[in-house]
């Protein structure tokens, strides 16, 4: 006899609760290594739950440091694979990640060893007569108080402060805000950076300086020096996290002084950002590259995703099916799980500035700097700053990436099921833990998503956007409702806490071409990102096309194919020469190797921890 779809449900649930303790345990005993290909082909069918990103991101935050806890910058693919340590360590890459650690910590209940150390450096760096960061001055590093340190150690502090309140901390900020005009410049690479970090400032503070300064920065970069142009798009060779981080800060003041113009700019924006993105989340680093490489930064993505949460939070709820097949697809793949193409020496001693030990398997849970459709870096390029001890290797990762991707996932967390006013949003189809109540959707083998109430609510489920209303099947403890469709969503109105809400759709496998590439510009670029001034505007290459074969299972990429013969080398307008490309079967780290997603199983649940967090930048009124 068939059980019935609330024994059935009821099974499923009890199943999280026994498996729970036991799997978190498991994933937190002991250091990630890298996982062979083989075996993440082997690995049991389970629930899409972001935490499970969060806890693998530990390995990389706890491991990739020095015996001081000083994160590196670099890591360069050579043979052996080695990390170095570099002028970003001290302000951008250690307060991206300690930003990240809190987070990944309010997302899964476990702290990062290296949290607690990267606030007290963060804090020893900051000068208290000026209230800015100042990096030491080292081998790798000039003494200086840098704009982009400036813009990221306050978003950072302010996390911080969020997450545990102190009035010490809340000084600091203050003083740190007060030191913007130090910092303030006509670079609208700077001033768009900053505006998200002078906002948080301002509504967890309630620091009126801050929305002055915030205020500066958008007329700077609506005026003055335009970084939305006059059809809404972004300049040739602009770098693309310039642009999202302005972006999701632009919006963020626009609804704290209700400027609905300015409101209306940042959409028209987002919507040309959407425009590059073939669907699944790639999205290029720069702006029109003039030659043959397109990469994909995991620093964009996450104020992709910032963007598109804020606006959809406010007006635009058609937004969250987009950023849910960004999370499944591209930002999923760019965190490293197999790096068994970094040949790593353990047994090698650690410099000042240089390691050679277990680079690899420390980098498991980093995010992808620069890749492709098919790997995890798209091509053979080389560092270009620095001293000789560092330029002319091979780029790896940019570990600017390591806080932002955990940073993106924290986003799609926050916002993926809201209980807000008596009720429970489903903006996403993704497992969820709210105090309200537990939802798990079975996508990409089923198309079942399950919501246990604890508590009395109207229920708003989105509708996918590959299937319509009339084909969601809504029960209630097994017994058909009626869903009243309302926009994108069903509504289920006077839902009780005990009650088990299933709603089915169907989950179909569809296959499409898309192509990628760069689009030759005879304009002059804007260059507005200081590490880019050496690209140079002459070009030799025959902007390549990129074509592939991409079938999705609902919201999910289960494979991606390249089409036809792709070039093994192509025109690089930062090397201003012919370079190695992988964007064919071949090359390091092969992305989307996900046959085993076709099965048509149910799923284990994976293990999930309560949102409680008070952070949140992207609900905002």
């Amino acid at each position: 006899m068939m059980s019935s779809p609330r024994r059935r449900s009821s099974a499923f649930l009890r199943g999280t609760m026994l498996l729970l303790p036991a799997l978190v345990a498991a994933m937190s005993a002991a250091p990630v290594r890298a996982v062979p290909a083989a075996d993440k082909e082997r690995a049991l069918h389970e629930t899409f739950a972001l935490e499970t990103y969060a806890r693998r991101a530990f390995n990389y935050l706890d491991r990739m440091v020095d015996a001081d806890h000083l994160p590196y910058f670099n890591v360069f693919w050579e043979t052996p694979a080695e990390a170095a340590h570099d002028w970003p360590d001290f302000g951008d890459v250690m307060t991206r990640a300690l930003q990240g650690a809190v987070m990944a910590r309010q997302m899964t209940g476990r702290a990062s060893t290296s949290e607690q150390p990267w606030l007290r450096k963060a804090l020893g760096y900051i000068d208290p007569d000026t209230g800015l960061l100042t990096r030491p001055k080292t081998g790798f590093s000039e003494r200086t108080a840098d704009p982009g340190d400036y813009a990221l150690t306050l978003y950072a502090l302010v996390t911080v402060y969020d997450d545990a309140p102190k009035p010490e901390l809340a000084a600091v900020i203050r003083r740190m805000v007060d030191g913007f005009p130090r910092v303030r410049n006509d670079n609208p690479g700077f001033m768009c950076f900053v505006i998200k970090s002078l906002m948080a400032a301002a509504r967890s503070l309630k620091y009126e300086p801050a929305v002055a300064y915030a205020g500066e920065c958008v007329r700077l970069v609506t005026e003055k020096a335009p970084i939305i142009q006059d059809d809404n798009t972004y300049p040739r060779g602009g770098h693309m996290h310039m642009f999202t981080r302005g972006l999701v800060g632009m919006a963020d003041y626009a609804l704290y002084v209700k400027d609905p113009v300015l409101f209306s700019r940042v959409d028209g924006a987002y919507r040309y950002l959407r425009s590059l993105d073939p669907g699944f989340g790639f999205l290029p680093e720069v702006v029109d590259r003039q030659g043959d490489v397109i990469a994909c930064e995991t620093c964009s993505l996450m104020d992709y995703i910032g963007i598109g949460a804020t606006l959809a939070n406010n007006g635009h709820p058609e937004y969250w099916a987009g950023i849910e097949r960004l999370v499944r697809n591209q930002l999923a793949e760019s965190q490293a799980v197999d790096n068994s193409w970094l040949v790593s020496d353990p047994g090698s001693k650690d410099t000042e500035q240089f390691t050679h030990r277990d680079v690899g398997e420390r980098m498991v849970g980093a995010y992808a700097g620069w890749s492709s459709p098919t790997h995890f870096v798209a091509c053979r390029e080389f560092l270009h700053w620095g001293g000789p001890e560092l330029r002319g290797k091979t780029r790896a990762f940019q570990n600017c990436c390591g806080g932002s991707g955990t940073h993106a996932y924290y986003i799609a967390w926050k916002n993926a099921s809201r209980f807000d006013d008596g009720v429970l949003c489903v903006n996403m189809h993704l497992d969820k833990l709210l105090p309200q109540a537990e939802v798990r959707c079975l996508q990409p083998y089923r198309g079942l998503l399950h919501i246990d109430l604890k508590a009395d609510c109207e229920v708003r489920v989105r509708i996918p956007d590959f299937t319509c209303h009339e084909e969601v099947t809504v029960t209630i403890d097994g017994k058909p409702v009626e869903a009243a469709a309302t926009g994108c969503f069903l509504r289920i109105a006077g839902a009780r806490a005990g009650q088990m809400i299933e709603a089915r759709y169907p989950l179909p496998t569809r296959t499409e071409k898309v192509t990628i590439g760069n689009r030759k510009s005879t304009g002059k670029a804007q260059v507005w990102y200081p590490l880019m001034k050496e690209a140079g505007a002459k070009t030799q290459g025959g902007f390549n096309r990129y074509t592939y074969r991409v079938t999705w299972k609902g919201d999910t990429v289960v494979r991606m194919e390249p089409v036809g013969r792709m070039p093994k080398s192509g025109f690089s307008d930062f090397e201003k020469k012919r370079v190695e490309l992988f964007y064919g079967e071949e090359g390091p780290g092969r992305l989307y190797q996900r046959s085993h997603m076709l099965a048509d199983v149910e799923p284990r649940p994976t293990p999930l921890h309560e949102d409680r967090s008070p952070i949140d930048y992207w609900r905002l009124r």
